[in-house]
């Protein structure tokens, strides 16, 4: 692979766009992903661009710490886009009726309202999935001003993004970017072309700043207290309600043991919350990204025992600290976790998962090891400039 020296001098003066429903500012992973891709290409090998924020969505949920590379652009389509949606969903769920959605896509989303990326961009990166239904006005503007049209979906197999809308999005992109290999051999079984399926992870996307000791003095923690890590979306799918339950259980072989829990929160699941002893748990709402780095440094174990993901940018994050962590069934998870050698697998059932929580809290030294290896796997595999090396290559010729 060529190194980002050779890119440097062929980027320079290419325009990108980063484009996604999700606004560049929300505080989650695919901000944070469009964040980092803008700031690195920039920084590696300066190639500049707009984020254009299509509509977007989870768009106050601002970063104030974190300045952007790169300026955004809002594009709020018409008004009749909140009437047809529900058309356009009911499209999506019959293949032959695809086509002509494609086409009522561009009409809501005319070629006017695009003008400000029409011919301004030599590579047109799209953050979302075909039932975002944008990627299809996207890819008709990159296909008319000649730019590059990639897409980076974030799929979660057999969950979301790989339904039949989906698929026709990424069959026609130059380019989709794959999180694992689990997730391209599934891809490519629902017939995307191989030739279009990119593999690449992510790094740590988190502060390195982050301070123990502020943590436990804030949270009051002492010093030896031991503490476990949940950093998600508190639902079935990251594996919260198992967590809870195996929390239970762990207390009674580890009393003193706190669990850490961090992620947005529905009230799904607070009877489980509440059932807990008060002093056995820190709610740290959503934290900001320093009060996020603080959590990393001050855990012991990294818990997050997800049944999908698409690739478990969290497990990297929690290695760049030297965390222990633990996973759960997702293929994506288990592929990028080394089971007993950079973490530990583990089911959503409550007592094989209190069962793995406990080896860690109980054997600290299994703990540092584990740390230890994941660190060192993370430094190897997943840096920013490697990251940074396949967006550039996924280009091609097309960069010349």
């Amino acid at each position: 692979m060529r190194d980002v020296a050779s890119f440097s001098r062929i980027v320079t003066n290419k325009k990108a766009i980063i484009a996604s429903n999700t606004a560049p500012t929300y505080i989650g992973g695919l901000g944070s992903y469009q964040r980092f891709l803008a700031r690195s290409l920039t920084e590696y090998c300066g190639m500049q661009g707009t984020f254009l924020a299509i509509y977007p969505r989870h768009s106050s949920f601002r970063n104030s710490e974190e300045s952007l590379a790169w300026p955004v652009v809002t594009l709020r389509v018409q008004q009749a886009w909140a009437r047809v949606q529900k058309v356009f969903r009911s499209m999506a769920s019959r293949p032959v009726l695809h086509p002509l959605l494609e086409r009522l896509v561009s009409m809501v989303i005319p070629a006017k309202s695009l003008r400000k990326i029409d011919g301004a961009a030599d590579w047109i990166h799209f953050v979302g999935t075909g039932w975002d239904f944008f990627g299809f006005a996207l890819l008709n503007v990159a296909r008319a001003c000649g730019a590059r049209f990639t897409v980076w979906p974030a799929v979660h197999p057999k969950a979301w993004g790989d339904d039949a809308i989906d698929l026709r999005l990424y069959a026609q992109a130059d380019g989709v970017f794959c999180q694992s290999k689990y997730e391209m051999r599934h891809l490519a079984t629902l017939g995307v072309p191989e030739r279009n399926l990119i593999g690449c992870g992510l790094p740590p996307m988190c502060r390195m700043d982050g301070n123990r000791e502020r943590f436990r003095t804030v949270h009051h923690l002492g010093e030896d207290t031991p503490s476990v890590l949940f950093l998600g979306r508190r639902d079935d799918g990251k594996g919260y309600p198992a967590l809870l339950e195996a929390w239970r259980l762990a207390l009674q072989k580890c009393p003193q043991a706190v669990l850490l829990l961090a992620g947005p929160a529905g009230s799904e699941f607070e009877n489980l919350r509440a059932a807990l002893p008060p002093a056995s748990l820190r709610d740290l709402g959503v934290p900001d990204e320093l009060g996020k780095a603080d959590a990393l440094a001050a855990c012991d174990v990294f818990c997050l025992p997800s049944s999908h993901e698409s690739f478990g940018i969290a497990y990297v994050e929690a290695w760049a600290y030297s965390k222990p962590v633990i996973c759960g069934r997702a293929p994506a998870c288990r592929e990028l976790i080394e089971d007993g050698v950079t973490g530990l697998w583990a089911e959503q059932d409550p007592a094989s998962l209190a069962k793995q929580i406990l080896l860690l809290l109980q054997q600290p030294e299994v703990r540092e090891r584990l740390g230890r290896e994941g660190r060192a796997r993370q430094n190897r595999d997943f840096s920013a400039e490697n990251v940074v090396k396949i967006h550039l290559q996924a280009l091609g010729d097309d960069l010349n």
